[in-house]
């Protein structure tokens, strides 16, 4: 019987032979999964899929789609993505910006040394079997999740080389494996590289950002043909009742008063109009014996909200020099 140590040497070390196949979907569909990333720049996501076309040599890998387009490659330092949107024109970066996505990564790539040393799907669960695959002998062996999961994954290990030719996820049903199967084939340099014009990581980020302002606007305008030109336009109630005084006298009436929105001052009234130094927008106002002035800041008030305002605090009061003060103008 052969020992999970064994196996587990074969799978983090190889030692590496050359594959070329095909991957086969057997099992249930995979779900896309949720691309979360941090850092310069969206990152370069790989997830192969049902038909796919592989190369591997070491750190070197190349993804085809089955008419022969290329999807992704690399040459163990730098890697080159294709999109349907770029056609010839690949995006490059480096390859430790690379993500690979879905259980087929199982099948295109060595997991590392420190994937290994964690929890995720790599204790055995039961014994070592031997198998068969595309004519090649294997060891199969069901890996266990962490204790907060529930998916268990069957591999089946090359003994030669140590590479995932068939993995089984259970309960999801996924699953998958090599077909059209050769293993340890010479394979020429040029699968690995690419001479070809490229984007690189900043003129890609442009091209997102491009793209993205282009979609914005056809959404707005669809909103604004189809829904309601702008402005939309609703008055909404303020309530300018202070929640602190920070400046009071008492002998000439001057105050300021803050709002949890809201910002509500006066002064003596002066030859010129008196102008508060806030960085809103507001309206200032004058009466027989104050300079007013009033702000929201969350909300753009008009004349008549700050008519609504002056019937409140002074009724009946004369009122001139009412303008509206922008301080970006």
């Amino acid at each position: 019987m052969t020992d999970w140590t064994e196996v587990l040497a074969a799978l983090s070390e190889g030692p590496d032979l050359p594959l070329r196949g095909t991957i086969r979907e057997l099992g249930t569909p995979a779900k896309p999964d949720r691309v979360l990333f941090a850092g310069e720049g969206p990152p370069i996501v790989v997830r192969p899929g049902n038909g796919c076309r592989i190369w591997r040599d070491g750190g070197r890998l190349r993804i085809e789609h089955p008419d022969g387009r290329p999807i992704f490659i690399t040459d163990g330092a730098q890697a080159w993505q294709f999109t349907a949107d770029d056609g010839q024109r690949p995006r490059t970066a480096a390859l430790d910006s690379v993500r690979f996505l879905g259980l087929n990564q199982y099948l295109v790539r060595r997991r590392t040394p420190a994937e290994w040393a964690g929890e995720h799907l790599t204790h055995p669960l039961g014994a070592v079997v031997d198998a068969e695959v595309e004519g090649r002998r294997c060891w199969t062996v069901e890996l266990a999740p962490p204790t907060d999961e529930a998916e268990l994954l069957r591999v089946w290990v090359d003994t030669e080389s140590g590479h995932v030719l068939r993995f089984r996820a259970e309960p999801s049903g996924q699953e998958s494996q090599y077909v059209d199967l050769t293993v340890g084939e010479q394979l020429v340099d040029e699968l690995f590289t690419w001479g070809g014009p490229v984007f690189t990581p900043e003129e890609y980020e442009q091209i997102l950002r491009e793209r993205r302002h282009v979609r914005e606007q056809e959404q707005l305008e669809w909103f604004t043909e189809t829904i309601a030109p702008s402005p939309i336009a609703a008055r909404a109630q303020v309530d300018f009742s202070p929640t602190w005084v920070p400046f009071l006298n008492p002998e000439t009436g001057a105050f300021d008063a803050s709002g949890h929105r809201t910002m509500l001052a006066r002064r003596p009234r002066r030859s010129e109009s008196w102008l508060p130094p806030w960085g809103t927008v507001h309206y200032v106002w004058s009466t027989p014996q104050w300079d007013w002035a009033a702000a929201v800041f969350d909300a753009e008030l008009d004349d008549e909200a700050i008519s609504q305002l002056q019937q409140q605090l002074h009724a009946g009061d004369t009122v001139d020099r009412q303008r509206r003060i922008d301080p970006d103008e």
